[in-house]
């Protein structure tokens, strides 16, 4: 007796060695559950057939009840595990055919690591929709359902896709903004040796030599890579002039004295990546501002930490 078949059209031994365990506990009852393998138009069916007697309706209404719980979480399993990275490759060749093969692959692996968070709700989406299927379905046939009854679910794997290709392309542009930046920097003739930034703890910046004096204001605003007309618009931020001003100066060293680097990590890892191998990040000296030194169990520490 024919309780339900499914068609694959890749390798089927997973699939079928997971039915064979479900089956398993049908079997402990008394009920003998086969597997059975048939190549057919191109698929692959997994026939879940009663080898022996016949049964009730009752009983066979019970029987399948059970297999389509533990076939619906077997194949959700599946699709998550095998299909979704097949999908998302695919998604990502249609979507941005004006890639280079490399920018494809990286956007692919981006997109399978922060889909990879939402496995669960994945699992849970397509096993609700494969035991609606089979309510009314005898026969489940993989690719079909992949393509016309899992639309939200392709849906929402083309919106991540969009997004981390998005962020990629984003931190494309940055690289090259910093490497922009670092040209200016190397043909930059140096006005002072050491520059000292302060960052305050409204998130302000000031610039000063080793003796404390503010240097960013003793150069004219036309040398500034930025001009200010464009922050006073809203176009540009405080840190955007202050990597201006500092390229500008463009010290043999800078030193960076923050009292809350994660807050400041943002500006931090812009300066680090500009003026590579020349920043120093200062754990709590003179020129730190007030709320560091209050603190701080020591009125001037000389400790420094090179990045």
């Amino acid at each position: 007796m024919k309780l339900l078949s499914i068609g694959l059209s890749q390798a089927t031994g997973e699939v079928k060695e997971k039915l064979v365990c479900g089956c398993k506990m049908l079997t402990q009852k008394g009920f003998r559950i086969v597997v059975e393998e048939v190549d057919r138009g191109g698929y692959t069916f997994l026939g879940l057939n009663i080898s022996d007697g016949e049964l009730s309706f009752r009983n066979y209404e019970r029987i399948k009840n059970i297999l389509r719980g533990s076939v619906a979480q077997i194949l959700a399993d599946w699709v998550v595990s095998n299909e979704e990275h097949r999908l998302v490759d695919k998604i990502v060749k249609n979507n941005y055919f004006y890639f280079s093969d490399d920018e494809r692959t990286a956007v692919a692996s981006n997109a399978i690591r922060a889909l990879s968070a939402r496995s669960s709700a994945h699992n849970k989406l397509i096993m609700t929709r494969i035991l609606d299927y089979l309510d009314n379905h005898y026969q489940l046939i993989v690719d079909g359902f992949l393509n016309f009854r899992l639309k939200d679910y392709r849906l929402h794997l083309s919106e991540v896709i969009d997004k981390v290709a998005d962020d990629f392309m984003m931190e494309l542009e940055y690289q090259e903004f910093i490497r922009v930046l670092r040209y200016f920097v190397d043909v930059q003739q140096p006005r002072v040796e050491e520059a000292h930034v302060v960052i305050t703890s409204l998130g302000l910046y000031k610039i000063c030599d080793s003796h404390g004096k503010i240097i960013d204001n003793q150069y004219q605003e036309s040398d500034l890579l930025f001009n200010r007309n464009d922050y006073e618009s809203g176009s540009l931020n405080n840190e955007d002039l202050l990597i201006s001003a500092l390229i500008t100066i463009a010290p043999y060293n800078v030193m960076v004295h923050s009292t809350n680097h994660a807050r400041d990590q943002e500006a931090l890892e812009t300066i680090k990546s500009v003026f590579d191998g020349r920043v120093v990040l200062c754990n709590g000296c003179d020129l730190c501002i007030a709320d560091y030194a209050a603190k701080s169990t020591h009125s001037e520490c000389n400790t420094h930490t090179e990045v």
